[in-house]
């Protein structure tokens, strides 16, 4: 241990005369008068939130406040700071996770370090906000006696270095009390976390050595820290110096030599603000976060008990009164102080008596630190202005430099009474710090940051799917919506199914136009191995790929898939009159299937039997015979008619072997010349080529689960369907939609679904939300109550202003329900031009890809998609759920004989 501690010990190292740290563990933290518990404060976005959500998050916050302990001996400090975002741990942490769930693809070493140092060297500033709650008095735990005890030791020792520890048995007591708090401030509507050794160590570096890098304190960190070690953690010169002139006073700054280098630091002091708490616009803690420079703020306050704050009302109240009558004696007539006065202690004694209001004594410092005494001047200058500006006056005395540094670190307390405030806990409440455009779970991939105030990158974004279902116990699912050109595809398609493709997650892409046959097409350029991108082109698939009867397990889930296919090929016949006697001939004729081929039978057994029940003798004594003779031709010549075109041998033909999907496998199952039915579009008003297609997506959508539901439920498995909106009302699609919200935990299966139209998603089962771009103020409403967010102009408007701010911008909802506006970003740029599908940059990028891997035929069908998207403008085509009147591809060349 004495080695360690000489590594901590500067050249020239002086001990500050008062940073009495005692003791450090992962509970409590000791200096020579109290013990102490550090607990973090999870920050939350407000972005889109209403005022009467805001007034009901800050009544959370007054509400948690209220649980923390009363009285003299529990102060508590609220220390709000901006730690540089290390990747280190990160990368490592994911990195593991990684090798755990399968094999990584070539690239994904690289691309993680590539990440990491890109983060690293923005040094993203991530807001902290902790609570440091005394739990008492030292003197309390051996009486007056180990007080006196202490401070002969300290005394006769003032410079002791050794290794000296508390009692344990007075550590048994702390750690005690140190968990009840915390299990308190857990379960409060504040969601505290509890704070270990290596972060409180972390945070008394950050704040000793201000505006330098935290130093590394020794080779292997011990597991709890004693006196000697605290000191020489925290150790430092800490000297006074002229700053210079700012505005018409003169301020004196802290000079801070350090093992890492030299600082300087000014306090301010909180000295006036408006008396009254006005929810919930008052945020008065928050004035320095659209300042471009960090600031420290450390708030210390107690909450008194009821009965001394009605005490000291009473005691007030008589004072007052006292002056009165003393001026009345003297002849001189009351000014307008008595009556001020009077009017807040009468205040004070209603909202104590009557609403049990407590009150708190308070007194908020703000620091400033930068290693050039130049640039420190600017930002008070800065700071000072735009507290000025928002009605708030601050002091930087210079007597109290020193003061305020050590009373602002943990477990600091003031030695005098200076801008001292006795407000009610709303006034800290309102002020309560950890609002911050913060959102995602902090450990999955980069996917990029937050836009702060003014515009600028504030925050970065991290999001793990697959951690849904193990961490939060949720269904994974996510929401894409947003206008065609927004860059949905490319930042939540493309770019996740990339890079979940690198870690070795097992995926199903259903790609309706083509777009991700780039990760086939540059797979080594983007460290993927080609041969685990599988492309399926669904209309050029074996014959039975989506044979209904193979989809199911069982006989009776065989017939009722077999059924719904049937059924949704024939609508007209239903809508008529005899619409029931054809449904049930149908019907028929599955069971009678299902019974002789004892459960392994298919679709063209159906038209065989439907063909024979035609021929049938007329039998007037048998009805249902009769019923089935004369009922029996036109579906079954329908049925035969499909099932001579080449999708319809997809439905009708035999299943070969079943497709089964290698895990790490990602399989592109691409719908080039499909025609969807526009989203809404009833089916005896579909053409055949669309009914057929939709058809083909139903089955697609159970041939998707059943893909997965044949791995090891262990096995993170992703699911990504694009153009959402033009399957969204397929009954089979739907049933997807409900397997991945009743199994999608249990079976570790991720479901995102892209689409146009917020209005396409239910927002019950979603766990995660990336609304892009709009331009229709009808879409927007749509967005926010997908969103959660209230609908008000505000919100609206904040929403049709992301389609001018460029593409990959978004709000995004994480899966705890902070809502922020983000931009996604691409590590590597020349990523973003292989995804980039922007037919105006290269028109015939996509045709020579899908025609290099599925030929002409299917090129051609792109080209007639982009041809429609030409015509339609912003609306996009019908392979993507556009319109489409006139077909001037032939339907027999595209269905094929």
């Amino acid at each position: 241990m004495k080695n360690a501690v000489s590594r901590l010990l500067p050249d020239g190292y002086q001990a500050p005369s008062r940073i009495g740290y005692r003791y450090l563990d992962d509970s409590v933290l000791l200096d020579a008068d109290g013990a102490y518990t550090l607990v973090s404060v999870p920050t939350r976005s407000w972005e889109l939130m209403s005022p009467l959500d805001k007034r009901a998050g800050l009544a959370q916050v007054y509400a948690g406040l209220s649980g923390l302990p009363r009285g003299i001996a529990h102060q508590t400090r609220l220390i709000t700071t901006e730690f540089p975002f290390n990747a280190d741990l990160w990368a490592k942490r994911l990195d593991e996770r990684t090798q755990r769930q399968g094999i990584p693809a070539p690239g994904w070493a690289g691309m993680l370090a590539d990440t990491r140092e890109r983060i690293n060297d923005a040094a993203w500033p991530m807001k902290r906000v902790y609570l440091i709650v005394r739990l008492g008095d030292r003197a309390s735990y051996n009486g007056a006696w180990g007080r006196m005890q202490r401070a002969w030791e300290q005394m006769r020792r003032p410079l002791d270095i050794d290794d000296e520890m508390p009692p344990l048995d007075e550590i048994e007591v702390w750690h005690d009390q140190a968990g009840d708090i915390r299990n308190t401030l857990a379960g409060s509507p504040l969601r505290c976390q509890a704070v270990g050794r290596e972060e409180a160590e972390m945070l008394l570096l950050h704040l000793t050595h201000p505006g330098l890098p935290a130093p590394d304190p020794s080779a292997i960190a011990p597991q709890r820290y004693g006196p000697g070690e605290l000191q020489a953690l925290c150790g430092g010169e800490v000297t006074r110096e002229p700053l210079g002139r700012i505005g018409k006073y003169d301020y004196k700054c802290l000079r801070h030599e350090t093992a890492t280098g030299t600082s300087y630091q000014i306090w301010f002091a909180f000295s006036l603000g408006p008396e009254e708490i006005n929810f919930p616009g008052t945020m008065w803690l928050h004035r320095t976060d659209a300042l471009p420079f960090p600031v420290v703020q450390s708030v210390g306050f107690e909450i008194q008990e009821l009965s001394d704050t009605r005490k000291d009302a009473d005691k007030a109240l008589r004072n007052v009164e006292e002056q009165f009558f003393n001026d009345k004696e003297a002849g001189v007539s009351t000014d307008l102080t008595y009556h001020q006065k009077k009017e807040l202690v009468t205040q004070m004694k209603y909202l104590v008596d009557h609403h049990r209001t407590p009150f708190v004594r308070m007194r908020a410092l703000f620091g400033i630190a930068d290693t050039d005494k130049e640039q420190l001047r600017e930002h008070a200058r800065d700071f000072v202005r735009a507290m000025r500006e928002t009605g708030y006056t601050v002091d930087g005395p210079p007597s109290h430099q020193k003061f305020f540094f050590y009373e602002s670190l943990p477990g600091g307390r003031p030695l005098d009474t200076d801008y001292i405030r006795r407000v009610p806990l709303d006034y800290v409440a309102s002020g309560m710090p950890h609002i911050s455009p913060s959102v995602g779970d902090g450990e999955g991939l980069y996917q990029g940051y937050t836009i702060g105030a003014g515009g600028q990158a504030a925050e970065p974004v991290f999001v793990d799917h697959m951690l849904y279902a193990t961490q939060s116990q949720l269904a994974p699912t996510e929401g894409v919506p947003g206008d065609p050109g927004g860059g949905k595809t490319v930042s939540r398609g493309l770019k996740p199914v990339w890079e979940d493709a690198l870690r070795g997650i097992t995926q199903v892409v259903w790609d309706p136009k083509g777009d991700y046959l780039v990760l086939k097409k540059y797979a080594t350029d983007l460290g993927l191995n080609p041969d685990k991108i599988i492309c399926v082109n669904v209309y050029d698939a074996d014959a039975g790929m989506l044979d209904p009867a193979a989809q199911a397990e069982t006989p009776e889930d065989a017939a009722q898939l077999m059924r719904e296919t049937l059924l949704r090929l024939v609508p007209d016949l239903l809508a008529g009159q005899s619409g029931s006697d054809f449904g049930d001939v149908v019907r028929q004729a599955v069971g009678a299937a299902i019974n002789e081929g004892n459960g392994s039978t298919y679709l063209m057994r159906v038209v065989e039997i439907l063909e024979g029940w035609e021929k049938l003798p007329p039998s007037p004594t048998n009805i249902n015979q009769e019923r089935c003779r004369q009922f029996s031709g036109p579906p079954a010549r329908r049925f035969r008619e499909v099932s001579r075109t080449r999708l319809g041998q997809l439905i009708f033909g035999r299943a070969p072997k079943p497709f089964r999907i290698p895990v790490g496998y990602t399989v592109i199952f691409c719908t080039l010349g499909l025609q969807m039915p526009d989203p809404g579009k009833p089916p005896e008003m579909m053409s055949e080529r669309e009914l057929l297609s939709d058809v083909i997506s139903g089955l697609m959508a159970d041939n998707t689960w059943n893909i997965m539901a044949t791995l090891d439920p262990a096995i993170p498995k992703a699911i990504t369907w694009d153009e959402w909106h033009t399957s969204k009302d397929n009954p089979r699609a739907r049933t997807l939609v409900d397997r991945i919200k009743r199994l999608g935990r249990s079976r570790n299966t991720f479901l995102r679904l892209i689409s146009q139209s917020a209005g396409d998603f239910d927002s019950s089962f979603v766990t995660g939300v990336w609304a892009f771009g709009t331009a229709s103020k009808e879409e927007a409403v749509k967005t926010c109550e997908f969103l959660g967010a209230e609908v008000n102009d505000a919100n609206v408007g904040a929403l049709l202003s992301l389609s001018g701010s460029g593409k990959g911008v978004c709000v995004f909802k994480d899966r705890t329900g902070k809502l922020a506006r983000m931009k996604v970003e691409f590590i590597h740029d020349f990523v973003l031009d292989i995804f980039d599908t922007n037919p105006d940059k290269d028109p015939e990028k996509m045709a020579r890809i899908i025609a290099e891997i599925f030929g002409e035929e299917a090129a051609g069908a792109r080209r007639e998609i982009e041809a429609k998207k030409d015509l339609a403008g912003p609306v996009e085509s019908a392979g993507a759920g556009g319109e489409e009147d006139d077909d001037p591809v032939p339907p027999e060349a595209l269905l094929g004989a």
